[in-house]
């Protein structure tokens, strides 16, 4: 089923299961150089020969490669398991970063570009540090610059899917069920599907997340393991009637509270500069906030064991077990805190699990590659998946580009791109397993030596600068 063939049909109302997203101040630096030339005009020469990418997956990741190879003049098809585009929700607010906001310049048309920043919300005041009282800890400004790639941003993901799925309707196949590749002799790769279909491309690309069945075909030995924490969201109409009785700081700036024994919130806001149904012409969700484009939004995440949380290690639970295991952990937080959590829209609470991926050795390329989550899966304690998985978009195409022009081989170009990839995601799925095992820590006095450094750090305003850079890109 094509894009075209979905938006004439009806929508559907399918269970949930979102991502949640967690922002830290626990970012790097190492993700590497703003793309050359983003500032300037796009050339985007022919490729010399037929050449072909098929896509598994249509996330974030393999939307973006596909709108940058069909800038760069390359042929490529996309391939998701989902039946139409609002199956699932997506997940909440997706931070965007400078790094993500270059790599959406370099793959994005003008015209979608702006788009982009027309539909974004603004990335706030900065990141805030508490305590589950709502003491204050540490406060991190963030920048202020009147040029759009410097800046970072609040992204609601339904919108964002939606828009980069605009221009891709003869691309994108919906309701293909991937399954395994077969290489040929010719160097050709198969790509084969639980209803019997197959396509046939030069490069086979696997940016089908966490559970990747590329991945786990292309490299067994590369694992995701369950860290045994799991992540709890949901989300508030910011109206007038939220805002007569929020804690003003949270309608400013994302905070992270660090709760006692072993949790841990995220909360944030996401307030629309242009309504995406004027903007996209989208059609309205229906009063259905996990799918609503056009609401303005407080969300929230929280962060602890099931144990802790007092449900199963399953994600597959309604509102009717998350909503009263979240408000036993949050019962001795702040009032505001409490009432937060009390007020989400039950029918927008969602879970996962909280995944990893392990190290491993460098690989040799072939035709066969992985992009996003697939190649890099990091716990949400970070806020950087998204932004790594825009960053990879954005490098893969410019090879895979040159690979089409016979500026270099195939292999070479996986290569190059796999060997850049690596270097920056390995730090990065790293520092955000350390953040998770310190959030989860059940230990009084890593906890409170935690908070004390914090508020050290609050009086040192060099420290606070060098840190919000790192944390910006």
């Amino acid at each position: 089923m094509t894009v075209t063939q979905i938006l004439a049909a009806p929508a559907s109302a399918h269970a949930p299961h979102g991502h949640i997203v967690c922002e830290t101040v626990r970012t790097i630096s190492q993700i590497g150089p703003a793309t050359p030339g983003a500032h300037e005009p796009k050339e985007n020469p022919m490729p010399r020969k037929a050449f072909k990418v098929l896509v598994i997956g249509a996330g974030l990741a393999g939307l973006t490669l596909a709108q940058g190879l069909r800038g760069q003049g390359v042929d490529v098809e996309v391939f998701e398991r989902d039946v139409t585009p609002v199956d699932r929700s997506q997940g909440f607010r997706i931070h965007v970063n400078p790094f993500g906001t270059r790599a959406l310049r370099a793959c994005l048309s003008d015209e979608l570009f702006e788009l982009f920043l027309e539909t974004s919300g603004s990335g706030g005041r900065g990141l805030c540090f508490t305590d589950h009282r709502l003491s204050p800890l540490l406060s991190l400004e963030g920048p202020s610059d009147q040029d759009p790639l410097r800046n970072h941003r609040s992204v609601c993901r339904v919108t964002l899917r939606h828009l980069l799925l605009r221009g891709l309707e003869d691309a994108v196949s919906f309701g293909r069920r991937y399954e395994r590749y077969e290489e040929r002799g010719d160097g050709r790769v198969i790509a084969c599907f639980a209803d019997g279909s197959t396509a046939e491309g030069d490069v086979l690309v696997g940016a089908d997340g966490c559970r990747s069945r590329v991945r786990t075909q292309r490299l067994p030995q590369m694992r995701v393991s369950d860290t045994g924490a799991m992540g709890v969201a949901g989300k508030l109409p910011l109206d007038d009637r939220l805002r007569g009785w929020i804690h003003p700081p949270l309608l400013a700036s994302a905070h992270i509270v660090m709760g006692p024994h072993g949790s841990r919130m995220f909360a944030a806001t996401h307030e629309y500069r242009t309504r995406p149904s004027k903007a996209l012409g989208l059609p309205a969700a229906g009063g259905d906030l996990l799918f609503d484009t056009d609401t303005d939004y407080l969300m929230w995440a929280i962060t602890a064991t099931p144990e802790r949380l007092g449900l199963p290690a399953r994600t597959s639970l309604g509102p009717e077990r998350l909503a009263p295991a979240v408000r036993r952990l949050v019962d001795d937080w702040h009032p505001l805190l409490r009432r937060m959590v009390a007020d989400a829209d039950p029918d927008t609470l969602t879970a996962l699990s909280v995944r990893t991926a392990e190290s491993v050795p460098a690989w040799q390329p072939s035709r066969i590659t992985l992009l996003g989550d697939a190649a890099h899966c990091a716990t949400p304690l970070g806020g950087m998946g998204g932004n790594m998985a825009l960053r990879d978009a954005e490098l893969l195409t410019r090879h895979l580009a040159a690979a089409a022009r016979d500026d270099e081989r195939l292999e070479q170009a996986v290569g190059r791109y796999e060997s850049a990839m690596r270097a920056y995601a390995a730090d990065t799925v790293l520092k955000s397993k350390k953040n998770l095992e310190r959030s989860l820590a059940e230990n009084a006095v890593s906890r409170a030596l935690t908070r004390a450094t914090f508020r050290m750090i609050d009086h040192m305003p060099p420290v606070k600068r060098r840190m919000a850079a790192e944390a910006g890109g």
